[in-house]
């Protein structure tokens, strides 16, 4: 069995003339509620055994802050300058070439891509807020074999419900 759970970074600084967006940080809040889905996550999943993340600056400052929470060391945060905005099926794309030994994995991402990704698994949301997360299961040996028709919707969290 594998286990995705889908996190949208946190809420990041507005987009600015002076800033790429590439480049934003996350906001006070952000990090704060970052954090706090770490926890979460923690409580209710335990150990992870792989980080991946959008090479993004806001999505990897959300990912290292979930590890610090989780005990998951940072440097094993993977990142992809490809999933910066990915669409849903490049993200499944790159989640299938995950190793056979990655039983549970947190994706960290950008809307609209995640939302997509959630709708196409199944579950039908408008938007996934920041720094708020889904969780799949998918009962099959290998990340290849994940797919819409295998997908067990777990649970939702919200970070304004942390």
């Amino acid at each position: 069995m594998k286990q995705l759970i889908i996190l949208r970074h946190g809420k990041a600084e507005q987009d600015t003339m002076a800033k790429d967006d590439y480049d934003r940080l996350l906001t006070e809040r952000g990090r704060k509620n970052a954090g706090d889905m770490g926890s979460y996550i923690l409580k209710r999943e335990g150990e992870l055994d792989l980080i991946i993340s959008s090479s993004a600056k806001r999505a990897h400052e959300t990912a290292i802050l979930v590890a610090e929470q989780i005990g998951y060391p940072v440097d094993k945060i993977q990142t992809d300058q490809n999933l910066y905005f990915a669409p849903a099926r490049w993200i499944l794309k790159v989640l299938s070439k995950l190793p056979h030994e990655v039983e549970n994995c947190l994706y960290v991402g950008h809307n609209p891509g995640v939302t997509d990704l959630i709708n196409d698994l199944g579950v039908k949301i408008d938007n996934l807020p920041t720094a708020s997360a889904v969780c799949f299961e998918f009962h099959v040996e290998s990340w290849t074999d994940i797919a819409m028709e295998r997908a067990n919707f777990m649970w939702l969290k919200l970070a304004k419900e942390l």
